[in-house]
């Protein structure tokens, strides 16, 4: 059995490699405060978590992420209308809109850039809501 640990040349990137199991990354959470937006506009990738408050449909974008492993939450805190979250890169095109219907609903996501190559993309981790456990946001 072969295991290593790959560790980015920046040295923020760690990536855990074996031959018997999938590969695994460590999920890495910027040391910032939470931030929220109200209305239309873009999703900050430096923090963590964002508070999103739905003012009508609103149109949010969520930039590329800046390391492998870096873990975003989006989360509609106040539903004044079904609002969606634009991926800049996305696994797929068909997963690049995050519909949210419902206070409570949150989107849980990782950006995968294993090379570090600028070549990577949001995957979506959770799809939920806080607020009631049944619903949550569809993608699509």
């Amino acid at each position: 059995m072969s295991r290593h640990i790959e560790i980015g040349a920046d040295g923020r990137a760690i990536t855990i490699e074996s031959d018997e199991t999938p590969d695994f990354c460590i999920a890495l959470y910027q040391n910032a405060a939470p931030v929220a937006i109200s209305g239309a506009g873009a999703v900050s990738v430096d923090c963590y978590y964002t508070a999103a408050t739905s003012t009508s449909t609103d149109a949010w974008t969520l930039a590329d992420g800046a390391i492998h492993g870096q873990m975003k939450k989006v989360q509609m805190i106040v539903d004044g209308g079904t609002s969606t979250l634009t991926l800049a890169s996305a696994a797929s095109a068909s997963l690049d809109v995050i519909t949210y219907a419902d206070a409570g609903d949150f989107a849980l996501l990782m950006w995968t850039d294993q090379d570090d190559d600028g070549a990577g993309y949001w995957r979506i981790l959770e799809l939920g809501n806080d607020a009631d456990g049944a619903t949550g946001p569809s993608v699509g």
